[in-house]
């Protein structure tokens, strides 16, 4: 029987396979398991530390950003005021502007008023003094002469002929 061989078992082959077995798993756990355990928890360390960084970058770049909107509005609202305030003094300067020209073209208005009135007034003077002066001239001519009807006439056209002539 010869078949027994292959199927049969050794107890101290078992044993001895057992202990093996058992030395090299106390071997693996002391030689292999604890240096890549110790790597494995360096690389979870150094994967940790990136994130806590990227963390504390992004916690950062959120209070930076924060606080350029911040800046952002404040100019915002400061540009707002300085051009309210340029739109309010040229709408001043502009008000003066338009006041001291009315000011100033009423002054002007009223000074030719007074001139006109003062020529009209030396003009009326004028034309009375010329009218008394043809006036007596006229009345010299009839004096002088006996007046006809021809002579009514002509004065009267001369009259009016001198009265075109001086106007």
């Amino acid at each position: 029987m010869q078949t027994l061989d292959i199927v049969s078992a050794n107890l101290w082959e078992i044993l001895i396979s057992l202990a093996n077995l058992l030395i090299l798993f106390v071997l693996f756990k002391k030689f292999l398991y604890k240096p890549v355990q110790n790597v494995l928890n360096q690389r979870q360390a150094q994967v940790d530390k990136i994130y806590d960084e990227a963390q504390q970058d992004k916690d950062a770049a959120a209070g930076m950003k924060q606080e350029y909107e911040e800046r952002l509005n404040a100019a915002r609202e400061e540009a707002d005021t300085l051009v309210r305030n340029a739109v309010q003094n040229a709408q001043r300067k502009s008000d003066q502007i338009v006041s001291e020209a009315n000011s100033q073209a009423s002054h002007i208005k009223q000074k030719a008023e007074e001139e006109i009135a003062l020529e009209k007034k030396q003009m009326l003077l004028d034309v009375k003094s010329e009218i008394s002066e043809m006036a007596v001239s006229i009345a010299s001519k009839v004096v002088e002469r006996e007046i006809r009807k021809e002579d009514h006439d002509n004065f009267v056209d001369e009259f009016i002929k001198n009265v075109g002539e001086q106007s």
